[in-house]
């Protein structure tokens, strides 16, 4: 029905020019917003929907933070450029239309979608089910109330179905498929001579007149940046945890402090019956859904039919807004309705039926199916868990204490980082050379180049404030020596510039070679005779299409973009 009612509203090419229509202004006037100012806090406007800046930088962190764990060691200045920030700002713009869209047509993912989600997800599994102990743990590590996850979550299920719908809603005329088949299956035969660049700038020879006179024309080229060379201290909030132990009092003083939090609460299962309801549902529409839940729930207590008759009496409807069934396990918290966990932990015994639960959903029929009677773990099954926790606190408490009297002593004293060194019992450490655009070690973070720079730390030679890097890793640093930009003489660029002209040498020999091969191919020449005499590499390649995933995929492009060869003959290139 939610595919339906999209494909009804939005056809074919038609949805995809007014999507296309709303993203261009908006992306175009979002990005000059945020990169030129006009506005102090919103960085881009949607229909009625505005995207604040602490939105775009918080979602800006959390891209950069993905893709640095995903990237490992890459240079970390290629996540601060103004294309990340474009595509992280499209993101957002392209989240709002759909969000707008999805308002617009009442679209909407019901609890047992949700619920059948959430079950099904392996990382909330244990040997194949789904655990609430697992589950809750995890959004606990990372900071999510399982109403937030779970109101996200339904979210996102319901704009995936948009972007499939749209995405599948396309009309294309048979003729027109045939034709885009036939092309796509088209098979070419190909033979292939690849060439060898490094053989012809191995045979280039350059002229120390010619590298004179090159240097001569570009030596704004060749200057030795300016550069710097930092003293530091460095706090990592691992290091810290590292040296932390506990001892069994303190450990089991934890252990009952939290006991909540190594146990299991009670649990229970549940099946419904929903009586579904759309976003804004007129309220005579609400008020015949309440009286048809009432009924059923009369005739359930009544005795007249069971819960499961019930069920599939009312899913028999040709309405279509009756659905439900086994919900499993739910523990408090699990869902993000108050009202839906109220009703299911007021009942009393297995096998009775809740009065109708309002809902944006629609109303709810419950039914307590078993209960499981909260658990504690003991100590010595959680133990490790516990001494892992008390490490956590009592390390970032102290990473908090040591930053704090670091960014003390570095105001106090602020022409040497001694004092806090010593304080701290923190070792000074030295940075390589690097310049403004970065360098080795921490200055391959940018915070630390563009602190590096600046008026206070470089011209007047003061301790830089705090700078965290990451979560629980901070450092302060001082110009320990600076050398201005400066020319590099003739020598000093010789061997660079040999290179260059090596190199451009070989490109222009290697043009000519080319087109000397494809003159003598299409003269009747064997691409593999002349791959011997010139020492390349011949591929008869074969019959192909233009998808082969075994061909490189520049020759597969160049080969299908040459047309087709007159009868007996063939086409190079």
């Amino acid at each position: 029905m939610l595919l339906q009612k999209i494909r009804d509203h939005a056809k074919g090419w038609f949805a995809y020019t007014i999507v296309g229509l709303l993203i261009i202004p908006f992306a175009v006037w979002g990005i000059n917003y945020y990169f030129e100012g006009g506005g102090p806090t919103d960085v881009a406007v949607v229909g009625d929907s505005k995207i604040s800046l602490q939105e775009f930088q918080r979602a800006y962190q959390q891209q950069r933070q993905r893709l640095q764990a995903m990237l490992g060691d890459a240079d970390p200045t290629l996540l601060d450029g103004p294309r990340m920030k474009q595509t992280v700002l499209q993101q957002l713009i392209d989240e709002r239309i759909l969000n707008q869209l999805v308002r617009a047509q009442g679209l909407r993912v019901g609890d047992q979608q949700l619920h059948d989600v959430l079950v099904g997800r392996p990382e909330f599994q244990q040997n194949g089910v789904f655990s609430l102990d697992l589950y809750q743990q995890l959004l606990r590590s990372q900071g999510y109330p399982a109403a937030q996850f779970e109101e996200g979550l339904r979210h996102s299920l319901v704009t995936q179905q948009l972007r499939d719908a749209v995405a599948h809603s396309a009309l294309i005329p048979s003729a027109q498929l045939d034709s885009w088949i036939a092309l796509l299956k088209q098979q070419r035969e190909l033979q292939s001579l690849v060439l060898s660049l490094e053989k012809h700038t191995a045979q280039a020879t350059v002229e120390d007149a010619a590298i004179a006179d090159y240097f001569e024309k570009n030596k704004a080229r060749f200057v030795h940046p300016e550069q710097a060379r930092v003293q530091y201290i460095e706090l990592k909030l691992a290091q810290i945890a590292e040296g932390i132990s506990a001892s069994e009092d303190e450990l089991q003083a934890a252990y009952q402090e939290q006991i909540a939090k190594y146990g299991r609460p009670e649990q229970r299962s549940a099946s419904h019956i929903l009586i579904s309801l759309p976003l804004n549902a007129a309220q005579d529409v609400v008020e015949q859904a309440r009286a048809r839940a009432q009924q059923i729930a009369d005739g359930i207590r009544s005795g007249g039919k069971s819960f499961d008759q019930s069920l599939q009496e009312a899913k028999s409807d040709p309405s279509g807004v009756v659905e439900g069934g086994e919900l499993g396990v739910i523990g408090k918290g699990m869902f993000d309705s108050p009202a839906f966990e109220n009703a299911l932990y007021a009942l009393q015994k297995e096998g009775e039926v809740s009065e109708p639960v309002r809902m944006p959903s629609g109303f709810h029929l419950i039914r307590l199916d078993k209960i499981t009677p909260a658990q504690v773990k003991p100590f010595a099954e959680v133990r490790e868990e516990v001494a892992k926790d008390l490490r956590q606190q009592q390390a970032e408490s102290r990473f908090y204490e040591i930053s704090q009297t670091l960014a003390n002593l570095g105001y106090e004293h602020p022409d040497s980082l001694e004092p806090a060194a010593k304080a701290l019992g923190a070792p000074i450490q030295e940075s390589d050379w690097f310049g403004r655009s970065g360098g080795a070690g921490i200055a391959a973070n940018p915070k630390v180049t563009e602190i590096a720079f600046s008026e206070d730390v470089l011209k007047r030679g003061v301790n830089s404030e705090p700078l965290e890097l990451e979560p629980g890793h901070v450092v302060m640093i001082r110009i320990k020596e600076h050398k201005d930009a400066a020319p590099r003489t003739l020598e000093e660029s010789r061997e660079g510039i040999a290179k260059t002209l090596r190199e451009q040498k070989a490109r222009e020999a290697m043009v000519k070679t080319v087109e000397a091969v494809k003159t003598r191919a299409a003269q009747g020449e064997h691409l593999q005779t002349l791959a011997t005499e010139l020492g390349g590499e011949f591929k008869a390649i074969g019959l192909v299409e233009r998808n082969a995933p075994t061909v490189d995929a520049a020759i597969l492009d160049l080969a299908f973009r040459l047309p087709q060869p007159e009868r007996a003959r063939q086409r190079w290139e």
